[in-house]
């Protein structure tokens, strides 16, 4: 009876074999964004992520640019982190205006084990900022899920992206430049 005692409690040690990543919104207190408020980034939402992943696995985490309609660079992209296990980690995508003497918008990607930002040149006169996501999504392994998006153009009218629960916003080919906040579950890749 002992060594099955001891047997049961080494496979807890194991890593789990059907690994389960979940993400989804998280919406802060009147505090939290009062708090957010003082920090002079103007559009910002935030998601919790829970699960655990296998050591063979890995989850990027960036933003992806889209221009005319076309996907064109990826930003801000962090892999391989340290961290493995999530219990309600947030992560985050923000974005804020420059000065007008430099039209460009500061992106702010919030990761579990930090924060990573970058400038990126822009003249759009109309944009919209949402999240795409409303509901607790569970992460297909190698299928991106699109959990927020700031879309912009220099014409008088722009169709808002809305909730679309992770897949590419509709109207994504009509406008000249977007950012995508992008979780991908994938293998890790081989160095």
């Amino acid at each position: 009876m002992f060594t099955l005692l001891l047997t049961g409690c080494a496979d807890v040690e194991k890593s789990p074999s059907n690994t389960k990543l979940t993400i989804e919104s998280y919406t802060m207190s009147d505090q939290e964004s009062l708090l957010i408020s003082k920090t002079g980034v103007e559009q910002i939402e935030f998601f919790k992520l829970n699960g655990t992943l296998k050591e063979e696995d890995d989850l990027q985490i960036s933003v992806e640019v889209f221009e005319n309609g076309k996907a064109k660079a990826e930003l801000l992209k962090s892999w391989d982190d340290i961290e493995t296990k999530y219990k309600d980690s947030l992560i985050s995508f923000g974005i804020s205006d420059s000065t007008d003497e430099d039209p460009s918008l500061k992106l702010i990607n919030g990761i579990p084990s930090g924060l990573a930002t970058t400038f990126y040149p822009s003249n759009m006169t109309t944009y919209s900022f949402s999240k795409l996501i409303d509901e607790k999504i569970t992460l297909e392994k190698n299928k991106p899920i699109y959990l927020a998006g700031w879309l912009g153009t220099t014409k008088n009218e722009l169709r808002s992206s809305g909730v679309v629960n992770g897949e590419l916003p509709p109207g994504i080919e009509e406008t000249e430049l977007a950012f995508l906040y992008k979780v991908l579950w994938t293998d890790k890749e081989n160095k």
